[in-house]
């Protein structure tokens, strides 16, 4: 099924760096560092989404509950995120925070978790143990259950598990019925989906030749789904129903894991 991948996002937050550090060794170092880390959750089947300032961080996780954040810390008590990770737990939402640190074992990383860190590793980081660590609080906290069933259109991303809906990270607010129709045109993607098949499969009865229950729905989500985007998903075939496709170019499917 073409466009269709399965994935998660990490929030990765690296503050700024003056522009007098931003050429020192170490910090072309951190950065060659930090693309070997985000090619091992490529291959994990993750996107991270990087922020570097707390403003931008907020902004982020009030559109999105990454599967993790991972915060890229010179000394980690002293962050002053904690106090936004804090206030987004009481909120009930649910965000497990690894941190990679500069400092050492021992009192750095004993702040760390006090503060509310759930994971703690020193840079330079091992490639091979950052990649097993991740997969493991991810597993640990939940967030590996359902991936089969997680699809991604382009930007448009569908969970069933939370009946959630983003486009380019945002999300989108949709009914129950409004979901179930639109999972199951990403479900056929680029097949064309005939009125009749719609009402039997997502509401659940057979043809009426006079209802335009289905018209109707499809306008609210094309509402929601495509107004405002170059690239529309979703399409009309005159005479018989509806069809959701990605766009030219979009990547093979990918459920590696």
């Amino acid at each position: 099924m073409r466009g269709i991948t399965v994935n998660e996002i990490i929030a990765w937050f690296v503050p700024r760096q003056p522009a007098d550090v931003r050429e020192t060794l170490e910090a072309s170092r951190d950065r060659e560092e930090r693309m070997k880390l985000q090619q091992a959750l490529q291959e994990l089947g993750v996107q991270t989404a990087i922020s570097e300032d707390l403003e931008d961080l907020r902004l982020l996780l009030s559109r999105v509950e990454p599967a993790l954040l991972i915060a890229d810390l010179n000394h980690a008590a002293a962050w002053a995120g904690w106090s936004l990770v804090s206030d987004l737990r009481e909120q009930g939402k649910r965000l497990t925070v690894m941190v990679l640190s500069d400092g050492r074992y021992g009192e750095e990383a004993a702040a760390a978790f006090e503060a509310g860190g759930n994971e703690y590793m020193v840079k330079p980081v091992h490639t091979g143990e950052f990649k097993c660590r991740v997969d493991n609080l991810m597993r640990l906290t939940g967030r590996r259950r359902g991936l089969s069933s997680l699809l991604k259109v382009d930007g448009l991303v569908l969970d069933p598990t939370r009946r959630l809906v983003l486009r380019d990270g945002t999300e989108l607010k949709m009914t129950p019925k409004e979901f179930d129709l639109l999972y199951y045109l990403a479900m056929h993607l680029g097949e064309v989906c005939p009125r009749e098949d719609i009402l039997k499969q997502v509401w659940d009865y057979h043809f009426h030749p006079d209802t335009n229950v289905v018209d109707v729905y499809i306008r609210h989500i094309r509402l929601k789904v495509d107004k405002g985007h170059k690239n529309k998903l979703i399409h009309t075939v005159r005479g018989t129903g509806y069809v959701l496709r990605a766009p030219e170019g979009a990547p093979d499917a990918d459920t590696n894991l």
